[in-house]
């Protein structure tokens, strides 16, 4: 019979009770009747969160903030009963757990680091988006730790262990990235700060320029956020790690921010590096849109909805086929755009063309 992994659930937090509450509820069940361990660390609160944790968990600790994400996460790590260590956030809300799974990888994968699905609202407003995302976080504390103070990431203690992935059908919706303006730049401007900091000491590591990047874009400031992807693409880069899919996506939509339309067209010269991605394709319909070759942002409209999965939800179904019906409807072929339209259910600005065409 298969030797049964416990694990301990590690989450920080700091002056979160209110979204904690929800996450230790949600998580609460899974971990009982896995026979989990929940800890949490809490580095500094000033609310109830000391106190409504322990209706949870007895495993309850306290760490100085230092602003460094990575020492607090190993701090939990270290006060864990068990080696197998899942790290979840205090915003972030299980949605699905299949225990099998979790067990049966541990047993194929005993060196390797488990990823699970995350469903993150983006944005806000108008400007409001869901995108998935990969997470990875299962892993066992003796042979990973995390490194960086912000993004941090697990490194193996043997570099020669390198980094071997696997999925676990483990989802959670995520809420930190949505909100009003103020929320998202107070966020980003702690994540840049420390950022820089860490730059200083590796001025050429391309994850984070490109977590530079992607900060400066979360507040619009494309200028900036450009001059980091930048920074980030010249530097020796793997194109099969989801990062650097990323980091191209959004260098893409900065330059399309910034009205540079024909130096996107540039991204043509990575297609075929990029382009087994919906969301790189879907970019490309944007490029050509923006440009004004409407056949070939048909063309690439029409591969993004082939994709089985895409990173922003939609790109490679409703929001593929939305810009298909705008290209249709504003060339005067009404009945195909309406047809593509309908395609695209309860997405809003489809049912505003419906209306407006009906």
């Amino acid at each position: 019979m298969a030797e049964n992994h416990s694990i301990s659930i590690c989450i920080i937090t700091k002056n979160e009770s209110r979204l904690l509450k929800q996450c230790l509820e949600r998580l609460s069940p899974y971990a009982q009747n896995g026979g989990h361990e929940i800890v949490v660390v809490d580095t500094g609160s000033t609310d109830d969160t000391m106190k409504m944790c322990k209706a949870y968990t007895d495993s309850i600790y306290e760490f100085p903030w230092i602003n460094d994400f990575s020492a607090a996460r190993n701090f939990a790590a270290e006060r864990a009963v068990n080696d197998w260590i899942l790290c979840i956030d205090s915003d972030e809300f299980i949605t699905a757990w299949d225990e099998q799974n979790l067990q049966d990888r541990i047993a194929k994968y005993p060196e390797a680091i488990g990823g699970f699905s995350l469903l993150c609202a983006c944005g806000f407003g108008a400007n409001r988006y869901d995108s998935n995302a990969k997470v990875y976080r299962l892993y066992n504390r003796k042979h990973f730790h995390f490194e960086h103070p912000v993004h941090e990431q697990l490194e193996p203690f043997n570099r020669e262990l390198g980094h071997p992935y696997f999925m676990l059908d483990i989802k959670a919706d995520h809420f930190t990235y949505s909100g009003n303006p103020e929320e998202l730049a107070a966020k980003s401007e702690r994540n840049i700060r420390l950022l820089k900091e860490e730059l200083q000491k590796k001025p050429h590591d391309p994850y984070l320029l490109f977590q530079l990047g992607q900060s400066y874009y979360m507040i619009e400031d494309f200028e900036t956020a450009l001059y980091y992807y930048d920074l980030g693409l010249s530097e020796d880069v793997d194109p099969r790690l989801d990062y650097v899919n990323t980091m191209v996506v959004s260098y893409g939509y900065t330059l399309l921010n910034l009205k540079q339309y024909k130096k996107a067209l540039d991204l043509e010269g990575v297609y075929n590096t990029f382009g087994n991605r919906a969301d790189f394709v879907f970019l490309m319909g944007m490029v050509y849109l923006n440009n004004g070759f409407f056949e070939d942002a048909v063309a690439q409209f029409n591969k993004a909805t082939t994709f089985d999965t895409a990173e922003v939800v939609g790109a490679n179904s409703f929001r593929a086929w939305h810009n298909l019906g705008v290209i249709y409807e504003c060339s005067g072929h009404k009945d195909t755009a309406i047809k593509y339209y309908k395609k695209c259910g309860s997405f809003k600005p489809a049912l505003d063309r419906l209306k407006a065409l009906s």
